[in-house]
């Protein structure tokens, strides 16, 4: 079969030589141009890269075009080749070679603590082969195991999360960007709330992301947020709320302080691997979560967890899994963090909403790199919260800051006295 792969960057070179090991005739565009020339020289044995799209004549020539979901499907409407996504691809590629059950989490944030809360709960049980965008982990008896670090979660990683494995785990979790690959037993989508366009305008990250809903396999499980507004209403779901709203998982009796969040986690009908759910569950963590994001992260944590079977009547997380995103970093100020490549105009309005409900809004500190993976953010619509924000003194630094400063109205006039004294301080850091 000659395959047509789009988009060496994202995932691309990982899917062609995936087809090639099977035989498969492959050609890699590199649309964006990113690739070295020791990347041409490595994969030139296996397969074709070229940095230029074919033309109409030479498209039709392909019986597979394999795309990204952000590339616009209508280049290719000349072709009389079968075109799927990367996701789609993916599925094609390994699905048949998977005899364990899957998790597959897509979203705007809190993907990867949503994922290691789950972790935590089942490590000592089970042998779990993970993706998130800190890197692909197996976790047995207990202990994490490093085999690759600091990774996407475009979903050809999943393809090297399988083969970097030594073994064949218990069950995986993987973190998949913009949408699944429809081979979860249970997918879940955590948030949109950023709903920016893709595709060249032809798409967007909500049907990306619901394409999880569309492309579920038979006798599978997805369950989406209810809270959120864009996602309520989509059928053949199943929903979790932390808002009170008619879910089949919920969270009851909330209490939310300076690094601490209690609740009830509420199973009304849940549908598990061994059936319908219905059961309470005290959730609690202690030292370092800050806000009503960790609340969503830890109840889809311990839905995760759920789903494999029964638990304990009670589950405590422990500190390490919320890393550095709204976390108190240092009480004695107090010092709320939030660091992360994904930071945009969304995070930032909800971390300081999370943050100003437990504490005083004396300073904050945001910047950090203007581009990272996650793609760039919006000066202007970032500039607009902060001038209209509550904060008495707001710092800026790094490129981020850079940018922000010719569009602030805003300006501290205790600058030497927050310098010196440690204020209760909110610092979101982009990169």
């Amino acid at each position: 079969m000659k395959v047509l792969v789009i988009d060496a960057t994202h995932g691309g070179l990982t899917i062609s030589e995936a087809f090639s090991e099977r035989g498969d005739n492959v050609t890699c565009i590199d649309v964006y141009r990113t690739l070295e020339k020791e990347d041409y020289d490595k994969y030139s044995g296996e397969f074709k890269i070229e940095s230029e799209l074919p033309n109409s004549f030479d498209l039709s020539k392909y019986d597979l075009i394999v795309r990204p979901v952000h590339f616009p499907s209508s280049m290719f409407t000349c072709s009389n080749g079968k075109m799927v996504t990367h996701h789609e691809a993916v599925k094609m590629l390994i699905y048949d070679k998977i005899k364990f059950p899957i998790v597959e989490i897509t979203g705007s944030f809190g993907k990867t603590t949503a994922v290691k809360c789950a972790i935590s709960i089942l490590r000592d049980n089970y042998s779990i082969l993970s993706l998130t965008s800190d890197g692909i982990y197996l976790t047995e008896e207990g202990h994490e195991k490093i085999l690759l670090k600091d990774v996407s979660s475009t979903p050809a990683n999943i393809i090297r999360a399988l083969k970097l494995c030594p073994k064949e785990p218990d069950l995986a979790i993987f973190e998949v960007s913009l949408g699944g690959t429809g081979m979860a037993d249970l997918g879940i989508i955590k948030n949109v709330y950023d709903n920016y366009s893709i595709a060249k305008g032809s798409s967007s990250a909500l049907m990306a992301k619901i394409s999880m809903v569309k492309n579920k396999k038979s006798k599978s499980t997805v369950l989406i947020n209810a809270d959120d507004p864009l996602l309520r209403g989509i059928s053949g779901t199943q929903y979790f709320s932390t808002q009170h709203y008619s879910s089949e998982v919920s969270a009851d009796r909330i209490r939310i302080g300076v690094g601490n969040i209690e609740f009830v986690a509420i199973f009304e009908g849940f549908m598990t691997m061994g059936g319908p759910a219905y059961s309470r569950i005290s959730v609690e963590a202690h030292e370092r979560p800050v806000g009503r994001q960790h609340l969503e992260n830890m109840l889809v944590g311990v839905s995760i967890a759920r789903f494999f079977g029964e638990l304990e009547d009670h589950v405590e997380f422990p500190p390490e899994v919320f890393g550095k995103k709204m976390v108190l970093e240092d009480p004695s100020g107090p010092l709320v963090l939030n660091r992360s490549p994904a930071i945009n105009e969304k995070v930032v309005a909800t971390s300081i909403r999370d943050y100003i409900e437990v504490l005083p809004p004396a300073r904050l500190e945001l910047g950090g790199r203007l581009k990272t993976t996650c793609g760039s953010v919006q000066p202007k619509a970032l500039a607009e919260i902060l001038n209209s924000s509550n904060f008495e003194e707001i710092h800026l630094f790094g490129e981020l800051g850079e940018a922000l400063k010719p569009l602030m109205t805003k300006r501290s006039e205790n600058e030497v006295y927050f310098e010196k004294a440690k204020v209760p301080t909110l610092r979101l850091e982009r990169g």
